[in-house]
């Protein structure tokens, strides 16, 4: 009898965990969708915004012009809106797949980076199936030669370059954690 009441504490257990576990998971898939959805609702709207149109912002260095991007970064494949809404697609399911069986593991900061890199391909893919290119109008070709661009593509390098920091810092300290770890068990043995 004293083993069904354990096994029913440690099942009880399991299933406790387990429901924290969905409701974290919940609560990081609520606040990427959010982030995702500021994010894209701000692209767009600066977009329509800018549509067509040429303003000087600060003389020689920065102005919205738009211009139709019909290809990929900095130009590449124009004319190939069908692979590159493909492409988006398929990238976009790898992140969403990899926030579903992660979001344990996210944190705030990577959340908000991932959150990022989502709304910039979400919103220009909104922009490749409605209207059949990407909307770019930040330009500051004036000051440096570099092709237009739009708020979603700063949100995907910026999300990316924070990736790419947060996984060298995790991994940084994996290592000095072996490190120390290392170094204890030879004092140890001293």
């Amino acid at each position: 009898m004293e083993e069904n009441v354990n096994n029913k504490t440690l099942k009880e257990k399991i299933e406790e965990r387990e429901k924290k576990e969905k409701q974290a998971k919940k609560k990081v898939m609520k606040r990427i969708f959010l982030i995702v959805i500021i994010l894209l609702l701000c692209d767009q709207v600066t977009k329509i915004l800018f549509i067509n149109k040429d303003i000087s912002i600060i003389q020689g260095i920065l102005k919205f012009h738009t211009v139709q991007n019909r290809g990929g970064a900095f130009g590449i494949g124009q004319n190939s809106t069908f692979s590159f809404i493909v492409a988006n697609i398929i990238v976009l399911g790898i992140i969403i797949k990899f926030i579903s069986i992660q979001a344990n593991q996210i944190d705030k900061k990577t959340g908000i980076a991932l959150g990022m890199v989502l709304a910039g391909g979400f919103s220009n893919l909104v922009d490749r199936l409605f209207r059949g290119f990407v909307v770019d109008f930040i330009d500051i070709s004036e000051l440096i030669n570099f092709p237009n661009f739009n708020l979603a593509d700063i949100f995907i390098v910026l999300g990316w370059i924070s990736l790419a920091l947060f996984f060298a810092i995790y991994a940084n300290n994996v290592r000095m954690g072996k490190i120390k770890k290392e170094k204890d068990d030879k004092i140890e043995e001293i």
